[in-house]
């Protein structure tokens, strides 16, 4: 399998996948054990694998969002919580969401996506993409389903950053790049409005076409490390965590 195919292949899946957690059951129990709401969790735990950035610094990093939306959750939230207590929650709610849903994915899944995972992971250049080397930072997982989904959610903002770098190549602001996707639920969700908004026209389908295009190739580009059945390996992993993202989970 190609690198290029393996790339797209994988986009949507670890798409939905990497970010299953942030609102999920496990992320909301382990914000309210530390006094903050979900949402919170998310904003000012995602933004706390930065490290010690500013709020206004984080904001920049959550690049597809409408400036000053971030900022605003992640002050409030270092006002309820210790920022290092944010973070051990966040970490530690992936690893719980990873638990009661892929733990009973079965055979060599698992293992065989991780270990192409982490040698895409390992080959990376550091000081490029900050929230996958974020994450990359976090203490290694032990159990097999959560050392798995992290790398599912390192991929996931490996993409995310070298979508951001094509998007300001190309010259297009932050909320055309989230326009039209999902009808304009993603861009609302952004917390872009109708003043935001630009006419869909067949330049701008075509200029969103190209920078997804150029995201492709980059992407592409740092699977190249895999071979052939490295690069299944992560096509089925994927598609074996949406399966299990999109089924019924355990209730303990």
């Amino acid at each position: 399998m190609e690198p290029l195919d393996t790339a797209s292949a994988i986009a949507a899946p670890l798409g939905t996948v990497g970010a299953a957690f942030y609102f999920s059951p496990e992320a909301s129990a382990r914000a309210e054990e530390i006094g903050i709401d979900v949402v919170t969790l998310y904003a000012a735990g995602r933004g706390g694998v930065l490290g010690g950035l500013s709020p206004e610094e984080v904001d920049d990093e959550f690049f597809f969002f409408k400036t000053g939306m971030i900022s605003g959750v992640v002050t409030a939230g270092r006002t309820m919580a210790d920022p290092d207590a944010i973070l051990a929650a966040h970490l530690a709610s992936a690893d719980d969401y990873a638990l009661a849903t892929f733990g009973g994915l079965s055979g060599s899944i698992l293992p065989e996506f991780q270990t192409a995972a982490a040698t895409v992971i390992s080959a990376l250049p550091t000081g490029s993409w900050a929230l996958a080397d974020g994450y990359r930072a976090a203490p290694a997982r032990v159990e097999p389903a959560a050392a798995a989904y992290m790398s599912a959610v390192i991929l996931r903002e490996l993409r995310g950053g070298v979508h951001r770098d094509a998007v300001v190549a190309a010259g297009m602001s932050n909320a055309v790049a989230c326009q039209f996707d999902q009808g304009d639920g993603y861009f609302r969700l952004h917390g872009f409005g109708d003043g935001d908004m630009v006419e869909e026209t067949p330049e701008v389908i075509a200029a969103k076409e190209a920078v997804e295009q150029a995201t492709e190739r980059k992407m592409a580009e740092l699977l190249s490390v895999l071979d052939d059945d490295g690069c299944r390996a992560l096509v089925v992993g994927a598609g074996g965590m949406l399966d299990a993202t999109s089924s019924p989970r355990r209730v303990d």
